[in-house]
């Protein structure tokens, strides 16, 4: 084969590919090895020395000295023998480098571009690189999970990173006190067991009696960590100067001291680790997944040392609360005891019994008994505000008559209103006759507000006790001492006392309802008490799941009111609305009568269970009759029932859109289609809001639009209207 011949099958090659003769002078060359280094074409056919050629890329910076040294010392000198290896040039090009020995014992090069691949096989390492420190995080993390104590977590992590790491012992330090004070304590050490089987148990006791007494600032290398924030990491901490002498020992190969930070950045420990393995501490990739576990175990530690202060702190408030407690008891039965001595003895001087009493001195006994019967109360209202807060109190709810209750307090406090000529009233919501609550705690907010109320109240003003139902809607809109989640559509037994006395500054109300605080605490003040009566009404509200609210202006009175959700009257209705099968509603619907006097019926087609529960009380509370019906298919199939007598049509009817089998524009309709049913106003109840749904609803021939959620208010007022326009 001629030169010529070779030359055009070595053009044809991908690869670069030079030949050398015996003599290491070059005799064949390809394009692609000039361009490869951008070596001219008329130089290389002057048949160079190879020495020449590869002086010349490393002219050009291809390639280092040392680099074309390995290559001349690669060339192999027996026949037919190759040797391969991979070469990274300066420009971030990777070659793999053959070289075969021809039959004259010349030499071939060849030279292919392997780049990609390279580049490929480092993504590859990069990724597999990740994937081990995520497994590692991973499994770091899943070890801490259970575990809340520090110590536990300590236990966790280093007993994980030991093993993880290859490491002969290792601990983990919690810096506590600030400045010279600091001190670095042990939290937990691992020793592994082939380290003490090969130095023996002394020299580890020796250690560890060290770490269990902690290491005080200054001591060791530790603190540098903590003032630099920075790893460390020492090859021969035998011999260096700030080790601890009980650490001096041959057995400890290479060590690191890696900072655990807070949250906040502040370093609060030191993981220490000793290493002996082929994979060292420092490098890259083995030092970031132990900063990265330093991390999650800083983490962690605060998040422990947050729970332990907690711990203590609610210790600390459960052991003051026992001790208020037992105080209040002993001094409870400390004031009692003297206190029923003399109520007892002033009541036995009324009675006269040991002999007659001038009228001053009745006067005198009456005093005393009046100013005893009035500590015992004040007595009692401490108790009782301190149990609540200490969670000891337990309502007893029965069902208690609502007209009843106000009537007795009224009694109760009519006297104290007759000396001062006040007019007392009381206006009860006939719906509201029956709650379930505790009797004792309600008589007690109820007299604190009327006693309120007389003592604040100039002579021959008015008070006013009403009881009324009411909706969570109207009592977002009130002021109150909390910021509690309302519910628009609970339904509350709303208390309210009104008084025409001197009111109060809006400024002031912050001050209403906390334990001895007075709006007039100076004193020249006026009115006397302790400041616990408002105190101890809200926490029995509270204790019903209800609140308390205050309206007042200055000089012109003030209304306070209390509100106890009543949700019995809904579960109760909830709970008794069984499934109503669409043939016994459509039998029930054609059985209806004549209207008993001049209760209005409306009809309600829902398909949900609640919303018909919900739907139907309102409207029964409003004095409505309610007939519902949960089906489209059944609706359908009574407007076109020509056996519906008109006296059994509805007045109303409240129409949900989304119904099975028939939807409610279909229905609406049907019914401004047939006879008898198309005057009958018609209200879509739809939860779609969207622009336009009100439009599709008024088209389809309903006279009015609600949508879901339901506004009470305003679904009682629509359905007011449409009913008085009849």
């Amino acid at each position: 084969m001629t030169n010529d011949d070779r030359q055009l099958i070595f053009n044809q090659i991908d690869n670069a590919i030079a030949l050398f003769n015996p003599s290491h002078y070059l005799i064949l060359f390809n394009q692609k090895f000039t361009q490869l280094w951008g070596l001219p074409m008329e130089w290389l056919g002057q048949e160079p020395h190879f020495k020449e050629v590869w002086a010349r890329v490393v002219e050009q910076g291809y390639w280092s000295t040392t680099q074309s040294d390995e290559l001349e010392l690669a060339l192999p000198t027996e026949t037919s023998q190759q040797v391969s290896f991979r070469l990274e040039q300066a420009d971030g090009i990777h070659l793999t480098v053959k070289i075969t020995v021809t039959a004259d014992g010349g030499h071939l090069f060849t030279f292919h571009d392997i780049t990609a691949k390279a580049e490929a096989s480092l993504m590859q390492m990069s990724l597999n690189a990740e994937i081990k420190r995520l497994r590692f995080l991973q499994g770091l993390t899943e070890r801490m999970q259970s575990a809340e104590e520090m110590r536990e977590i300590g236990q966790f992590a280093l007993t994980y990173l030991v093993q993880t790491t290859g490491a002969a012992f290792g601990d983990v330090k919690v810096i506590t006190g600030e400045g010279k004070d600091a001190r670095a304590g042990v939290l937990m050490n691992n020793v592994s067991t082939q380290f003490i089987a090969t130095y023996g148990t002394v020299v580890v006791e020796n250690m560890e009696a060290i770490l269990n007494q902690g290491i005080p600032y200054g001591q060791g290398l530790l603190w540098q960590v903590v003032e630099t924030g920075k790893p460390l990491f020492v090859k021969d901490y035998k011999n260096h100067p700030q080790s601890l002498p009980a650490f001096r020992h041959g057995g400890i190969g290479e060590l690191g001291l890696f900072p655990i930070s807070s949250s906040t950045g502040k370093i609060i420990g030191v993981l220490t680790l000793e290493c002996r393995c082929e994979q060292k501490l420092q490098e890259a990739l083995q030092q970031d997944m132990l900063l990265a576990a330093c991390r999650t175990l800083g983490v962690a530690i605060e998040r422990a040392q947050s729970q332990e202060h907690l711990r203590q702190v609610n210790e600390h408030l459960e052991r003051a609360s026992q001790l208020k407690s037992e105080f209040l008891a002993s001094m409870s039965h400390e004031l009692r005891t003297p206190l029923n001595s003399i109520l007892g003895f002033s009541d036995l001087l009324e009675r006269q019994t040991g002999g007659s009493l001038t009228p001053r001195q009745i006067s005198h006994v009456k005093a005393i008994a009046s100013s005893g019967k009035h500590l015992l109360s004040l007595i009692n209202d401490i108790l009782d505000l301190s149990k609540i807060e200490a969670g000891k109190v337990d309502l007893e709810l029965t069902p208690v008559s609502i007209p009843a209750l106000c009537n007795h307090c009224l009694k109760m406090i009519q006297p104290r209103a007759d000396k001062k000529r006040l007019c007392l009233s009381l206006e009860l919501d006939y719906r509201l006759q029956e709650a379930f609550l505790d009797e004792r705690r309600v008589r007690q907010i109820l007299i604190n507000l009327l006693s309120n109320a007389v003592k604040f109240t100039p002579e021959t003003g008015i008070v006013k006790l009403s009881g009324r139902l009411a909706y969570g809607s109207e009592l977002k809109k009130e002021w109150r001492p909390d910021c509690s989640p309302v519910n628009c559509s609970t339904p509350y037994l709303c208390l309210e006392v009104r008084d025409s006395g001197i009111g109060i500054p809006k400024d002031k109300f912050h001050f209403l309802f906390q334990p001895f605080q007075q709006i007039d605490a100076s004193l020249k003040r006026r009115h006397e008490g302790t400041g616990l009566g408002l105190a101890l009404t809200k926490r029995l509200a509270e204790l019903h799941g209800g609140t308390v609210s205050v309206e007042s202006r200055e000089n012109e009175g003030s209304v306070f009111r209390v509100w106890l959700p009543i949700t019995e009257m809904r579960s109760t209705l909830a709970a008794n609305t069984r499934a109503i099968n669409p043939e016994t509603s459509r039998e029930s619907f054609l059985r209806q009568k004549r209207l008993v006097g001049n209760a209005k019926r409306i009809l309600v087609v829902e398909d949900q269970l609640l919303n018909q529960a919900l739907i139907s009380e309102i409207l029964e509370m409003e004095g409505y009759l309610v007939e519902v019906i949960s089906d489209g298919q059944t609706m359908l199939n009574i407007i076109q029932d020509r056996s519906v007598k008109p006296l059994s049509l509805p007045h109303l009817i409240l129409m949900d859109i989304q119904l099975p089998d028939v939807d409610g524009f279909e229905l609406i309709r049907q019914l401004k289609a047939t006879s008898g049913w198309q005057n009958i106003p018609t209200i879509a109840l739809t939860a779609m809001a969207m622009a336009g749904d009100r439009d599709r609803c008024l088209q389809a021939g309903a006279d009015d639009y609600l949508s879901k959620p339901l506004d009470l208010e305003k679904a009682i007022a629509t359905v007011r209207s449409l009913i008085d326009k009849l």
